[in-house]
Parts: C-alpha cells; structure tokens; sequence
C-alpha cells in the first residue's frame, strides 16, 4: 500500500512538472519566429518603449496576493472548512485590488512626467509613449487579477487546466502581435490587444475554477484573523517583489535615459531568453510550492525532493547556460541578424549565465515560500537590489549596455548562496556533499559539450542546420558523459521512466 501510494506520488508529480512546463516550452518556439517580427515592424524605437512597458506589466505592482491562496489552498486541502477557503480568496482578491488600484492610479497621474523627466522619450514620441502608459496601467491591474484566479488552479495541482489556459493565452498573445505588426499596427495595438486578452482569459480563469474547486467564492465580508494570516503571509512577498520590481525599472530607465530606447532593445531582446530560461524553469518547479506546504511536517521526504529537483533543474540549466554562452553570436546572428548580433552576443553571454543563477536558486525560493518564510526571499532581494543598482550607476558610463549586464550578473551571484542558508534553516544542515560531487560532474560534462560545439560551429558554414547539429552533438557528448559518471541514480531513472512512459 505504501509503495503503490509513492508510485502514486511520483505519477502526480511528473504529470503536475510536464503541464506545468507547457506554460512555457509550448509558446518558446513561437517567441523566437515571432520577435525579429516584431523588432522589424516596430523599429528599435519603437521596440524599446514597448520593452518598458513590457517591464511594468512584469515587474510592476504584479504582486503575488494569489501565492497566499495556493499555500492554504494545498495546506488546508479540498475538504477543509469552505468558508475559511473563500475567506482567504476574499481577502487576497481585496488586497489585490487595493494595490493594483493603487499602483495602477499612480502610474496614471505620473505618465507625463515618467515619459518625460525620467525617461526621456524625445518630444515626438511622448503622447504615445503617455498613452502607451495608460493602456499599461490597466493591463497591471487585469494581470493581478488573473493571478489571483489561477492560484486556487495550482493549489489544488490542476497544472493541467492552468497550463492550458495559460498556453492559449500565450499562443493568442504572440500571434496576435505579429498580425497586428504585419498590418501595419504599432505600440498601441499590441498593447491595446494584450488588455483585451486579459479581460477574457479572467474571465476563463473564473469559469475553469468554480468548475473544478467548490469551495471557490468570495465573501464580502473577511474574518479579521484570515486578513492577518493573509497580510502577514503576502507582506513578505510584496516586499521582494517590490524590490525586483525597482531592481529592473530602474535598469530599464537607467539605459533608456543614459543611451536612448533603441539601446534598450538591444539590451532586452538577448535578456528576454534568460526571462524564458527562468521562466521555464519556474513552471518546472512550481509544483514544490504547493507541495512543500503540504510536506512541512515531513521534511525528510521534502529533502529527497527537493535534491532530485535541484540536480535535474541544474542539469539542464547548466547545458542551457554554456550552449548559448558559446553559440550566442552564432544563434543572434541567424535569429535577429548579423549586426544586431555585432551589438548583442556578449549581453546575451552575460544575461544567459545571469539568469542560470536565477533558475537553480528558484528551487529554494519556492521551498521558502512554501514552509511560510518568503521573508527569506526578501532579504536576499534586498541584497540584490541595492548591488545590481550601485554597479549600474558606476558602470554604465566607462562599459554602456556591458557594465549594466554585469552589474545584474553580480548581483545574483552574490546572492545565489543564499541556497546553502534556506538549506541550513529547513534540513539542519547545508547540502555540502551533494553540491559538490553534482558541480563536479556537471564540470566534466560541460566542458565536453562546449568543446565539441566550439569545434562543429567553427569548422561549418553558419547555418540553422550547423547551430542544430552543434547543439545536438553538444547535448550527447553531455548526456554520455553524466551517464559514465553515473550522475542519474537508480531511483531518479525509475523517476524518468514515469516521466517517459506518460
């Protein structure tokens, strides 16, 4: 009984990663095609002050009210007391609406003087880039409440529908912008159509809950004790997001600022697939928030979960990292052209090996958030933000787009060990073993692998072709070389085949 319930465990889990990727991996492919689309319609100008709103809806004022909703929503379970559940909806939704308002109302009355004295956008591009503001604003506050709807989704492990609803809206996004941009539509449009798509998948959001969760509702009036657990739960999150938030509005208006939008967009574009890289290794562990919740008495079990994740997250993180790392002129050159990649292959460098940080140090946010201490992740960000913003200032003028790339970079290296404090705290002791004998097979592998695809991608012809061998040739030489190192232990290969056989 007991291994058939493991089994049982193992299956969910699997299933629960493999949906939750396709939030990702699914609209990855068409990002690419899509993109140098959407650059070439717009205009580095043009791109670069949709790239900062862009940054807004990402990173500003989005809080995450709903992480409360998914924590008690595992930790209470479907069958705990219904009232209590909506309370906690209730009082997240409240303050959701409270911040977005209030964030979305300030960006509003700030438009004009953001556009102008803090970015400044010249004369002729300012009423756009106003109204661009306002469209902008509103898309903050749609986008918090979508995040709220789908957290009951994830608390309750239905990344099946939440990946769905997630991929169409992200498949109607990206192919709505390029057929807007092939018509002839400009910034505006596409952010007038990413407004009109959060008001539907909202609504969807809604529909697909109630349908599936029915203790899902609303009540006008919220217990004072839930409005604590909630506020005291959230506070800590919102501060480090706050934080990101500065973080990279700062980055974003610093280069805007100091060297104009059209550098931005030479900044964002290899940026945004280290966005992507993180982005598909958060949906990969987004299943340990709900998880670690429901395993906080048992933290033996939620070790061995949390090591195997770590060690496959970096697994692939690590190949992805150093494949871009040695092909990024390569790779830039054939997906946005040879001069941009002139501009743009040591950003991309630096961005990818930033954001390798990011991605295998989610694995503990995610665990911190779930045992209840996100203020964990607030004082790491807080570190960050006050050494990525004092390196940009210092090293924008002697290195432009270079420095501000290294000054992030710095910034999350330093705080990636914060690791090794949220093991200490959780498992009683740091990891030491595991780190070590893992980074030293990953070091055999990836030099292997980044050997082999220097060699293949300057010996032929640049070509999509030669990029593709390239990396296929890499990722075997790195497979083989883990296998005869035995880096994928019995257990995690019965793991695999789950994956495999689903």
């Amino acid at each position: 009984m007991k291994n058939e319930k493991t089994n049982h465990t193992i299956r969910t889990i699997v299933r629960n990663v493999f949906y939750a990727s396709l939030t990702w991996i699914l609209p990855l492919g068409l990002n690419i095609i899509a993109t140098p689309v959407i650059v070439g319609g717009l205009g580095n100008h043009e791109y670069g002050i949709y790239a900062l709103m862009m940054g807004f809806v990402s990173y500003s004022f989005t809080f995450s009210f709903g992480r409360a909703i998914t924590k008690y929503t595992a930790e209470y379970g479907v069958s705990e007391d219904a009232e209590k559940m909506r309370d906690v909806v209730s009082a997240s939704l409240y303050f959701c609406l409270a911040v977005g308002f209030a964030g979305s109302l300030a960006m509003v009355l700030l438009a004009r003087w953001l556009i102008g004295s803090v970015f400044l956008i010249e004369p002729e591009f300012q009423d756009k880039a106003v109204l661009a503001v306002y469209l902008t604003a509103g898309i903050i506050l749609l986008s918090m409440l979508s995040l709220v709807f789908s957290a009951v989704l994830q608390g309750i492990h239905r990344f099946d529908v939440y990946s769905k609803i997630f991929t169409a809206n992200s498949f109607a996004f990206i192919i709505g912008n390029v057929i807007l941009v092939y018509c002839g539509f400009g910034l505006l449009a596409l952010l007038s159509w990413n407004l009109l798509l959060l008001v539907v998948f909202c609504v969807v959001y809604v529909v697909a809950t109630r349908r599936l969760y029915p203790h899902f509702g609303f009540n006008f009036v919220v217990a004072p004790g839930i409005f604590r657990m909630v506020l005291r739960y959230s506070s800590a999150i919102v501060g480090y997001q706050l934080l990101g938030n500065i973080l990279l509005l700062f980055e974003r208006g610093w280069i805007t600022q100091r060297l104009g939008p059209e550098n931005l967009t030479y900044y964002v574009v290899p940026m945004s697939l280290g966005i992507v890289l993180h982005g598909i290794v958060s949906s990969l562990v987004l299943v340990l928030f709900p998880l670690a919740s429901e395993l906080n008495s048992d933290r033996e079990k939620l070790l061995q979960i949390y090591l195997k994740a770590t060690k496959i997250i970096s697994m692939i993180v690590v190949f992805i990292v150093v494949s871009l790392a040695v092909q990024s002129k390569t790779f830039l050159g054939l997906w946005m052209g040879p001069a941009f990649a002139e501009y743009s292959s040591t950003l991309l460098m630096i961005h990818i090996v930033c954001f390798g940080f990011i991605s295998i140090m989610s694995i503990s946010w995610q665990l911190s958030e779930g045992l209840g201490k996100p203020w964990l992740n607030a004082a790491a960000n807080a570190i960050s933000t006050v050494i990525g913003i004092s390196l940009m200032v210092l090293l924008i003028e002697p290195m432009g787009l270079v420095g501000i790339a290294i000054a992030r970079l710095t910034a999350f290296a330093t705080i990636f060990f914060s690791i090794f404090i949220v093991e200490s705290r959780f498992f009683k002791r740091v990891q030491t073993g595991f780190w070590s004998s893992m980074l030293g097979n990953l070091a055999v592998a990836t030099t292997a692998a980044a050997v082999i695809e220097y060699l293949i991608s300057h010996t032929l012809a640049v070509h999509w072709a030669s990029l593709s061998l390239s990396l296929l040739a890499g990722g075997i030489a790195y497979c083989f070389v883990l296998w005869l190192l035995d880096f994928v232990t019995p257990d995690e290969k019965i793991l695999l085949r789950h994956a495999l056989s689903r």
